[in-house]
């Protein structure tokens, strides 16, 4: 590998920039350049341009009109068709929930009660059960799989209840 790899092999002449300046102007006359800058401002130009500035702000204010988006009528014919709607909907709406109870599910209810949200103990939910409401219970009906009792069991039981029961 070379050693002087990044090193150009362009040269600067000797006092190259020091007689810059001299050199350009040299080549540059004034004789070139136009005696006049070319753009001439009327008289009293920028001592009155505040006034006419404020002026014709003033005069265009007044002259101008201003043209609604949404015409008038318009507004009314959207009023009038929003109200027949909303009307419509609560004529014809006939259906009717009575219970909002019926609706949740019973395994959000479970997960509410489970998580604590409901602070009732087994005391007080069994005072609102009736002796009929568990006459009426039919645990013949409800048919569950060995398999969901056993995992049910592992899941909720602890291990020393199990081997106290047996």
């Amino acid at each position: 590998m070379k050693k002087e790899k990044n090193i150009p092999d362009f040269k600067v002449p000797k006092d190259y920039f020091e007689t810059f300046e001299e050199r350009l102007f040299s080549k540059i006359s004034e004789e070139n350049f136009p005696k006049s800058a070319g753009f001439k401002a009327p008289d009293m130009y920028f001592e009155n341009l505040n006034t006419r500035i404020l002026e014709a702000i003033n005069s265009s204010e007044k002259s101008q009109k201003a043209i609604p988006l949404f015409p008038k009528k318009y507004l009314g014919y959207a009023a009038a068709i929003a109200a027949s709607l909303v009307i419509g909907f609560l004529i014809f709406n006939t259906k009717t929930d009575n219970s909002n109870l019926d609706s949740l599910q019973f395994a959000a209810i479970d997960t509410y009660i489970e998580e604590g949200n409901l602070n009732l103990d087994y005391y007080d939910l069994t005072s609102y059960i009736d002796d009929e409401d568990i006459t009426n219970i039919k645990l013949e009906d409800q048919q569950f799989s060995e398999a969901t009792l056993k995992n049910y069991i592992m899941e909720n039981v602890d291990e020393e209840t199990l081997i106290n029961e047996q």
